[in-house]
């Protein structure tokens, strides 16, 4: 095979830079080539971060962080691909427990479960409100709820700050606007003496 002059430059040239990173200890961009006792450093040090930057004080702890992925010290970083994020789609939107995705995905964190489907556009189904034991706070909860509309949209409706969000007390005025909002009526029950 017959290389062209372009070529045959490229090859001395690459043989230059290589030759002059051996005699003069650095890379072109001036920082020092990694020596073998630094290596068996790093592979003894590695998970104790402060040990490390005492160890090698020549080198900075983004360098050492590089160097540990690059000889396999650190688990390589897991790509989302376009079939791992089409399989998320149909199992987080209809409310598949977060453990359980992280058994189906394996190597992913939540966080990044959380991340890749907030990314996607993924929304999780809505949960209805949880019981606050006072049963006419509970029904106009879950009347707008039915009607979707949050807690925080019926408070900025009645007035109130965070009442529907975290109802700790019976606040009459916000539960007739409420009522009248979501279209109800009061009934009330006598106990029997």
């Amino acid at each position: 095979m017959l290389l062209t002059r372009a070529q045959l430059r490229g090859l001395q040239g690459r043989d230059t830079l290589v030759g002059r990173i051996q005699r003069t200890g650095c890379t072109i961009a001036g920082t020092p080539v990694w020596t073998a006792d630094e290596l068996e450093a790093l592979r003894l040090l590695y998970p104790d971060k402060q040990a490390l930057t005492a160890a090698l004080p020549r080198r900075t702890a983004g360098a050492i962080s590089h160097k540990a992925r690059t000889i396999g010290l650190v688990p390589p970083l897991r790509i989302w691909t376009d079939g791992d994020a089409a399989q998320l789609r149909r199992p987080y939107v209809t409310g598949v427990p977060v453990i359980t995705l992280t058994e189906m995905f394996p190597g992913k964190s939540k966080r990044q479960i959380w991340g890749k489907a907030c990314a996607m556009g993924y929304r999780r189904p809505r949960r209805a409100p949880k019981s606050t034991g006072m049963p006419l706070v509970d029904s106009i909860r879950a009347r707008a709820f039915d009607l979707r509309i949050t807690m925080t949209e019926l408070d900025s409706y009645v007035a109130r700050k965070r009442y529907f969000v975290s109802p700790r007390h019976m606040d009459w005025t916000a539960l007739q606007r409420a009522m009248t909002l979501l279209g109800g009526t009061p009934i009330v029950q006598w106990r029997e003496p």
